[in-house]
């Protein structure tokens, strides 16, 4: 029988003590050191005698056991002083580390806090001198403390060039830590979005929600420049790339939410219905922001109005430098409500309502700096504001785009579920049925209308009626008729206890996710809906936390296997939107020679929930002192 081949990291060799005064060796006190000869500091690869012994004989043994005979006092001494000595340069080296380390810390931290304010790389030098100049005028009176902190913080590295690399650290880190919870992540859910940044490259937004076992989290996946045309298959081709290098499994995402571009919602070469050639079972759903802009849609009368109200604004502001000043200047002495007037940017969501308004609080004012004006053209727009009729139509768009904005705010912002967002569209749709009434009647939600027909004794006129009842059709028509996710699925996710476990819903479950047991799903809900103790736990948490940390899953593994697809979901694609703002704060007109891969990676940190360890990054890297 062969024997085994020895492995000497298996071997426990202990280093003894004689070998110091013997071969002028010592065992450094850190983790997997090696015997070290104190004379010419060389390690030997082995704690054994045999080579420690060949190394002081071939290297040392003749000079220094001349000068040094063995077992004397003159040899003893020799050795304890190169103890002393080695022990005090690994000190020395020590600290001088450390401190580089901190300095490099100190260096990731400033720029991790650049980052995520959108600041330029060349901010953190700017930063660095102003603490120089604050510790210097705090510690004015501690001379000697002040010279040692101003040192220190003068140590730190913080030029341009640095805190460029320190963002491709600290990028990549959280970056990896996204990749390594997408890995472990059953399943995830994508908003994608473009938009044009400073230099007409267009970028394209995709951004991730998904659970990490603790939370649901909404990540920046990538932001891919798109250098030419942005069709649907050159949009799909890019994200599997993409996908493909990470090692992401495409058959994980289980919706896709987009603002509903052709390129993005096209039948037949759109990315949606590209990546359910790839994914079967993907679901793919229009924002619903978008959704409800759309409802909103003005035409006919109504359109020319806010046209009209639009070409206002855009004279009084745009014409002239001069007349803006001076319709400040008069707003000012007049004492207005409000100082200047909003310009309408069709982009923005809110933006009609806010217009609207400012025009119908400043419409006296308006009226008077219109006259002192003398142009064909602000005769035309005076004469508009002192049309009741007409005016009577800004009012009501004023009172009913109040409303649209209210909803609009209501499914804005981050971490939103579909269940809360089409609980509020669902509320909404209640309120139009209210409003088709109370048009006709008190008009007790139309204040303006409601004050300026008391003032001219007139009555609203069918146009108003008309665009309320279209308006309550066109939500009707577009939320109620998608059969992908009913109101009773909804109704589930937030009340459990609820719905019935029989009813229609459940055959939907099945549709939404194949992989449950519809059988065991209603038997699930009925054990659920006789639990008390779930029944009160519910009531003190939020819905994501309700099922997530609360509903056991094996005892209830298809009712939260179905809760945690919908929670998976995005709603809209408000974060990509949000985003956008972010990636215009970065690459400004001053700014504008910023790579894509450094816009991208500058969003990643504005925009991510990761914190990385920056303590673990500057103790991994090389670290300096700057020059």
């Amino acid at each position: 029988m062969a024997c085994k081949k020895r492995k000497v990291d298996q071997e426990n060799r202990q280093f003894k003590t004689d070998w110091t005064d013997n071969f002028c060796f010592i065992l450094p006190d850190h983790a997997n050191s090696k015997p070290t000869c104190l004379i010419c500091m060389q390690t030997v690869a082995v704690c054994k005698a045999e080579n420690l012994k060949r190394h002081f004989n071939t290297m040392h043994s003749a000079s220094f056991t001349a000068n040094y005979p063995a077992k004397s006092e003159q040899r003893k001494q020799k050795i304890a002083n190169m103890i002393t000595s080695y022990k005090h340069s690994v000190s020395t080296m020590s600290k001088s580390t450390s401190a580089q380390e901190r300095a490099t810390a100190a260096s990731l931290q400033v720029t991790w806090n650049l980052a995520k304010a959108k600041k330029p790389f060349a901010d953190a030098d700017l930063i660095k001198k102003c603490a120089i100049d604050m510790a210097g005028e705090v510690l004015s009176h501690d001379e000697k403390n002040k010279k040692t902190v101003v040192e220190l913080l003068k140590q730190v590295p913080l030029s341009a060039n640095t805190a460029t690399r320190r963002v491709e650290v600290l990028a990549e880190e959280c970056f990896s830590s996204l990749l390594t919870d997408l890995t472990t992540a059953e399943a995830m859910s994508l908003a994608i979005d473009s938009s044009c940044d400073r230099t007409d490259m267009e970028q394209l937004a995709v951004f991730a929600r998904f659970c990490d076992g603790k939370t649901f989290r909404e990540e920046l996946l990538c932001l891919l420049p798109l250098p030419g045309r942005t069709t649907g298959e050159i949009v799909f081709n890019e994200l599997m790339q993409f996908l493909e290098k990470n090692g992401l499994d495409v058959r994980k995402i289980v919706s896709v939410v987009t603002d509903g571009a052709p390129s993005m919602v096209g039948p037949h070469k759109g990315l949606v219905s590209r990546l359910a050639t790839v994914n079967p079972a993907l679901l793919t759903f229009h924002c619903i922001i978008h959704k409800s802009v759309l409802c909103a849609k003005l035409c006919g009368e109504m359109k020319t109005a806010m046209d009209t109200v639009t070409r206002l604004v855009n004279f009084v502001r745009e014409s002239s430098s001069l007349q803006h000043r001076l319709l400040r200047t008069f707003l000012e002495e007049m004492s207005a409500e409000h100082h200047d007037l909003l310009l309408h940017n069709d982009v923005r969501w809110l933006s009609k309502g806010r217009v609207l308004e400012r025009v119908c609080d400043l419409r006296d004012e308006l009226a008077s700096f219109l006259s002192s004006l003398q142009s064909q053209k602000a005769q035309e727009f005076q004469l508009f504001l002192s049309d009741d009729k007409v005016m009577a139509r800004v009012f009501f768009l004023c009172d009913i785009m109040s409303h649209l904005n209210q909803l609009n705010l209501q499914l804005q912002g981050r971490n939103h579920t579909v269940a809360d967002v089409y609980e509020a569209v669902d509320a909404f749709q209640s309120k139009l049925t209210l409003l088709e009434r109370d048009i006709k009647g008190r008009k007790l939600h139309f204040p303006r209308l409601r004050e300026h027909c008391e003032k001219t004794k007139k009555r609203e006129d069918a146009v108003m009626k008309d665009f309320v009842t279209s308006l309550a059709e066109n939500f009707k028509e577009r939320f109620e008729s998608s059969p992908k996710l009913s109101g009773d699925i909804l109704l589930f996710l937030r009340q459990p206890f609820s719905v019935s476990a029989d009813g229609q819903w459940t055959t939907e479950a099945k549709r939404l996710l194949p992989s449950i047991d519809e059988a065991s799903l209603q038997m699930e809900v009925l054990e659920m809906g006789t639990s008390d103790l779930l029944k009160a736990q519910h009531q003190d948490v939020a819905v994501s936390d309700f099922w997530l940390n609360v509903v056991p899953q094996a005892r209830f593994k298809n009712t939260r296997a179905i809760a945690m697809l919908l929670l998976t979901m995005f709603p809209s694609t408000y974060i990509c939107e949000s985003s956008f703002s972010s990636m215009n704060s970065l690459k400004t007109q001053d700014r504008n020679r910023l790579s894509n891969a450094h816009l991208g990676e500058c969003l990643r940190i504005a925009t991510t929930e990761y914190r990385p360890d920056i303590r673990r990054i500057a103790a991994s890297r090389r670290s300096h002192f700057s020059h």
